[in-house]
């Protein structure tokens, strides 16, 4: 069998199991390529090679960092740093909010939830806190879930997220350098994410709607306040000082990232909670997540190594240049992105990573970089996956905002189909995406 043939099975098969979920997708894309590869004619240990060889360049460029990431954000989220950030941001409007106040408060608030990297801790920190506002307001929870996750998306480009972490791994370059080329393409966002405000600020008038309400900012929080005992209200400027140090640390590649994030942690352990009697509860609450991410880690590098390693991205990209016109195949990643939203309302996002390695060979062709061809993809995947039904994240969203999940992902797909081509168009223009 023709390694393109044992390809396109290995990719449709990824995807069907992707869309039926008989079992997790990380054993899938253990499993499939070992028998793809031995249907090629390769041996189990010439695979084990083959494996191993990108198991150990995905940890070394992207799993160490994230494994230290994940306890010094779990940490920081803790200490409460974050909700400070937020009650204090509120306390801006001086209790006065108008309508368009009401969007770029909670866009403001989503991006800084994002810092982090999880899609669900950042709709944990904005809707709760903006629900009320909404409420009173008679804010369409469709469209406030709709402007929170667009500037979720634009800060995808963090080089400790999953979405960057990922695609690092299929284009085979380290997560900071994949960071700083995404940093450009997350700009182009702020065109579209202003023109979504002008259009709900129409939609909501048109509805009759309040525009401008008068606000206290300690209203603005949950209604049912708990006692954290990990909270260290009085050590908030200290830690907001670390964030951005570590932040400034990590732009300008002063030191391996995964060593930044040993010694941010090291720090914001030993003056945060210096007693001890808390660090094993941080540290588990931070391996729940890296366990599920490192999963995934391996999953991919399974599969890319078996996919590469056999010689079927190859084989895979040359029968595309032959048989696809070569001015569409120039600029088939770009098609394919904006096409994005539209086919993951329906179809698990899993087909665009299965075809990575395949998009970053063709783009080779025609002298791209992978982070080229990956550019397009990484943050409004995000975007895209905010619109569907698939995604476990699209669930927390509405149920926080108690929204019917397919009628949402219906009301917001045509939104976000629009927003999505405007920021590729953007881009293209720009000259952040070619």
């Amino acid at each position: 069998m023709s390694p393109t043939a044992v390809a396109i099975i290995m990719v449709a098969i990824i995807i069907a199991s992707a869309f039926f979920k008989r079992l997790p997708n990380q054993f899938v894309l253990c499993i499939v390529p070992i028998f793809c590869g031995l249907a090629l004619g390769f041996n189990i240990n010439e695979l084990a090679d083959m494996i191993i060889g990108q198991v150990n360049t995905s940890m070394k460029s992207a799993g160490y960092m994230v494994l230290f990431a994940m306890i010094y954000f779990t940490m920081l989220t803790e200490t409460g740093m974050f909700d400070d950030l937020i009650r204090r941001f509120l306390k801006l409007s001086h209790g006065r909010l108008h309508i368009y106040a009401v969007m770029i408060i909670t866009s403001a608030i989503a991006a800084v939830g994002m810092l982090t990297a999880t899609v669900v801790t950042a709709y944990l920190i904005v809707f709760p806190i903006m629900l009320p506002i909404y409420k009173k307001m008679k804010f369409d929870h469709n469209a406030a879930m709709v402007i929170a996750q667009t500037a979720i998306a634009a800060m995808c480009f963090v080089p400790w997220g999953i979405a960057v972490v990922n695609s690092s791994v299929f284009a085979g370059v380290d997560p900071l350098e994949l960071s700083r080329r995404l940093m450009p393409v997350s700009l182009c966002f702020i065109p579209a994410i202003i023109l979504q405000w002008i259009y709900f600020a129409h939609e909501h008038k048109k509805s009759g709607g309040l525009m401008v309400i008068d606000w206290s900012a300690d209203e603005a929080e949950p209604g049912e306040k708990k006692e954290n005992d990990l909270t260290r209200p009085r050590l908030f400027w200290f830690n907001l000082l670390l964030f951005v140090i570590v932040v400034a640390m990590l732009a300008t590649s002063v030191m391996p990232s995964y060593i930044t994030f040993i010694f941010a942690s090291a720090i914001t352990i030993l003056v945060n909670y210096p007693s001890g009697k808390d660090h094993q509860k941080l540290i588990s609450k931070a391996g729940g997540r890296f366990f599920g991410t490192i999963q995934m880690l391996i999953g991919i590098s399974f599969f890319i190594g078996i996919f590469q390693g056999t010689g079927m991205t190859e084989a895979l990209a040359t029968t595309i240049v032959t048989h696809v016109p070569e001015f569409l195949t120039r600029y088939i990643h770009i098609i394919l992105a904006m096409s994005m939203v539209a086919v993951i309302r329906f179809i698990p996002n899993k087909i665009y990573n299965s075809m990575y390695p395949v998009l970053i060979s063709v783009g080779a062709r025609f002298g791209l970089a992978g982070t080229d061809v990956i550019a397009p993809f990484v943050c409004n995947m995000s975007l895209a996956t905010g619109s569907s039904p698939f995604t476990a994240t699209t669930h927390v969203g509405t149920g926080l905002l108690d929204l019917d999940v397919n009628d949402y992902c219906n009301k917001s797909v045509k939104v976000q189909f629009v927003t999505n081509i405007v920021i590729i168009l953007t881009a293209v223009l720009v000259g952040v995406v070619r």
